[in-house]
Order: structure tokens, then sequence, then C-alpha cells
């Protein structure tokens, strides 16, 4: 006859046998098989002993029904199993369970392999790669208006006679189409001579001189 192997917390053991039919485990005390603990929910799981085989559904317990360290809402047993009501333990046996030397050792849950978080790069530093600007002295007093002391006569004499030289241009060229082809300065010497007044140069020679 199947058997069921309880192995408690404190090291105690009990070993219910399993009859044909629906055996009922938790910790209501309408139970087959109670179970006073407080991960054991009232009515927390139920076995089915039948010609098919042995089978075990979770009741939608609190902590959940668990074989082989892996949660299960339904499940067939096999000789060894490894079955956890909440954080009760127990091994099936499919025939008379064998004498108990020692605790098994019951198989836990996996745990997540933890990966160890990467510390992020510290990012580079920024530089700066131009060349600074030179530091100029504050106690020089640098003005935004060019020192024109010296050339401003130069200025001045180099503007009008650019004046000038454009005037005589545009009177040479307004001369020469009005006179077709005359020559402006030739005509203007020419009228400033014949308005000069003619000064008549006479020698007196005196008769009485040696």
């Amino acid at each position: 006859m199947p058997t069921l192997v309880f192995h408690l917390d404190d090291g105690s053991v009990f070993t219910h046998l399993l009859e044909d039919g629906t055996t009922t485990i938790g910790r209501h005390p309408d139970s087959v098989v109670v179970l006073e603990f407080p991960s054991v929910s009232g009515h927390h799981a139920v076995i089915e002993l039948s010609d098919s085989g042995c089978f075990i559904t979770d009741q939608k317990s609190s902590n959940g029904t668990r074989v082989n360290a892996v949660e299960v809402e339904e499940a067939r047993l096999s000789e060894g199993d490894r079955v956890a009501f909440g954080d009760v333990q127990a091994v099936y046996y499919e025939g008379e369970a064998p004498a108990q030397t020692a605790e098994p050792a019951f198989a836990q849950a996996p745990q997540p392999e933890v990966v160890p978080i990467q510390e992020a790069t510290p990012p580079m530093p920024k530089r700066n790669y131009r060349t600074p600007a030179p530091q100029r002295n504050r106690a020089v007093r640098v003005s935004s208006y060019p020192d024109t002391g010296g050339s401003g006569c130069a200025t001045a004499a180099i503007v009008i006679a650019l004046f000038v030289a454009a005037l005589l241009a545009g009177l040479y060229m307004r001369h020469h189409k009005e006179t077709e082809g005359g020559n402006f300065f030739n005509d203007v010497f020419k009228r400033m001579g014949d308005k000069l007044p003619k000064v008549e140069i006479k020698t007196t020679v005196d008769p009485n001189a040696p």
C-alpha cells in the first residue's frame, strides 16, 4: 500500500497509509490528514489513489503544493517523490516506507542565478584641446578706436586730391564732348592768355649817352 511519510521541523516523523480513493490534506479538522501548521491552508491538497496511479491536486492553497521543489496544480506521484504542503515536507513511497535512519535531504526550489551588477565605467573627463586665449594684462587699456593722430593730414590731402582729380576729369570729358574733340587744358590756358593784359616793352635810347 502506498505510503506518505511526513518529516516535521522538530525532527519527528509520522507515516500515513494511502487508501484507495480520496485523501484530503489540510489544516481544517475535517481533513483526512490534519496538518496544524501556519503555512498549510485549511483545505490544502487532495490525493487520489486508483488503479491508474496516485495523483495529487492542489486546492488553491495560499503557499502552494510542490513536487520535487516544483510548484504544481496537479501531478502524478512516483516512488521517492518529495512533496511539500507549504513548509511541511513529505516523501511518497509506492509501498511500505523503509526504516527511517535519517531525515532525507529535500530538494530545494531552484534559486535564481545572481548576476553581479557591473559598475558603469566612469565617463572620460572632458578635455579642452583648443589653445587657450592669451591672458590680457588688465593694467593696459585697449581702445577700439585706431590712433589717427599722425596720418590725419595726409589722409585729408589724399581725399582732396582725389576730389580735384575727379572734378577735372569730369570737366575734361564734358569739354571734349561739347567741343567735339577739343582739349580742355589747352583751351583753358589759351583763354587765360587772352585775358592777360599785354605789356609793350620799348627801349628808349638817350642821345646824350656816351
